[in-house]
């Protein structure tokens, strides 16, 4: 992070973090690709929802197995040359699924996919806040989550085109190469130093688990991270389980499975509008209260796409959802980059993402058991009194908080 005293750049002239939001971008366009064209990929190849919802489970299955590896990794070495080894790697893992027709050998390239896409994303998160202010960083996550939703808009709208141009293989090949070209930009990225720092007590651990532990001891010690950990935890099995949600309702309800990528495309443009605006609630609001609001939003419109039967209704019902979805994730982002030390951000980043996500398989594997047995719109209704109730549950860590400022 740029020194106390300086002169806060605007946004828009700062280069290094213009620099980072170019790369990231071809990158996010791959990704965004990629994650709606898999489950397609796979119900074409199996035709089992439960395959599909293994498929996206062990899609992110590394978020929580490499937790204690990825950490100690990106405190330890530059941040910019992470970004360009495991984004390549990334799109040579993708290049081999279009060979691939068993679901096992697919089920282990998309698991080794996703071990490069945790280093990316922890890269990311731990380099953005070193190339601000503080004062500034609340409009920095905004401005990167506008990116990503905005990325993640045009990448799954454009993903339904490019599905019935290319098929549902041959679309990887395009996903590889823009991964190859978000390698070579990132190398745009003002390269920063390795950062062990023999004279701070706790970094550069040599064991993986110690370095884990110190970071579930800097997460229990702060109580907005805490709360903030453990109500995503709570809630993260209703979106494992809407990701497994949305195509089966597009195929069941809408008529068309390729719909899906234009509903998710809905999400994308309600994550980009919300988090235009988001950075400014936070400046008024308590963080956590706005985590809990937005998951009540979000059950509330599993509840009302289970009621809708056309593609409009259900286009406006996920822009919604992606709306307030936006509110959670950027202060969740936030949070954690304004609490957490730099040379801790790493390993707490990633051990937070391993504890928020562990839950996620249930989600998966329960929509996924669920939907063939039921009708999706039972599905879907249950899902929504699920995501109700575990909100409920968060209510309690949104309580008797002390302000940021003590905290930070």
């Amino acid at each position: 992070m740029p020194e106390a005293g300086t002169i806060a750049l605007p946004l828009r002239a700062n280069r290094p973090l213009l620099a980072l939001f170019f790369s990231q971008f071809l990158g996010m366009v791959a990704r965004g690709v990629y994650y709606v064209g898999l489950p397609l990929f796979v119900l074409e190849r199996t035709g089992s929802p439960f395959s599909m919802s293994v498929s996206l489970f062990l899609s992110f299955a590394p978020f929580t197995l490499a937790a204690p590896f990825v950490g100690p990794v990106v405190d330890r070495f530059s941040r910019r040359d992470l970004l360009v080894a495991s984004n390549l790697l990334y799109g040579s893992f993708i290049l081999i699924l279009p060979f691939l027709r068993a679901p096992y050998p697919v089920f282990a390239v998309a698991f080794c996919a996703s071990m490069c896409g945790v280093l990316v994303s922890n890269c990311i998160v731990a380099l953005l806040p070193e190339l601000v202010e503080i004062s500034q960083l609340a409009r920095a996550n905004s401005a990167y989550m506008f990116l990503r939703s905005a990325t993640f808009l045009l990448s799954t709208g454009s993903a339904y085109f490019l599905v019935k141009a290319l098929g549902k293989a041959n679309v990887f090949f395009l996903c590889s190469a823009l991964l190859g070209a978000c390698s070579a930009a990132s190398l745009l990225v003002k390269r920063d130093e390795g950062k062990r720092r023999p004279g701070v007590r706790g970094y550069g651990e040599a064991s993986p688990i110690r370095g884990m532990a110190r970071a579930v001891s800097i997460i229990r010690s702060d109580r907005h991270v805490r709360g903030l950990t453990v109500m995503h935890l709570l809630f993260m099995p209703v979106f494992g389980a809407f990701e497994v949600l949305l195509p089966l309702f597009s195929a069941q309800r809408l008529g068309e499975v390729n719909y899906y990528t234009l509903l998710s495309a809905a999400v994308g443009a309600g994550l980009a509008l919300g988090s235009l605006f988001a950075y400014r609630i936070l400046e008024r609001v308590r963080p956590l209260s706005l985590v809990l609001v937005s998951f009540c939003g979000y059950a509330a419109g599993v509840f009302l796409l289970s009621r809708s039967a056309s593609l409009w209704a259900s286009l406006l019902i996920c822009l919604s959802m992606g709306v307030v979805d936006a509110l959670g994730f950027t202060t969740y982002e936030f949070l954690r980059q304004r609490l957490i030390p730099s040379e801790f951000r790493g390993r707490v980043f990633a051990t937070m993402d391993a504890l928020v996500l562990l839950p996620l398989p249930l989600g998966y594997l329960g929509m996924g058991y669920l939907a063939g047995r039921v009708s999706i719109v039972s599905a879907a209704l249950w899902l929504s009194l699920a995501g109700l109730v575990l909100a409920f549950f968060s209510f309690p860590f949104t309580r008797n908080l002390p302000s940021l400022e003590r905290e930070g």
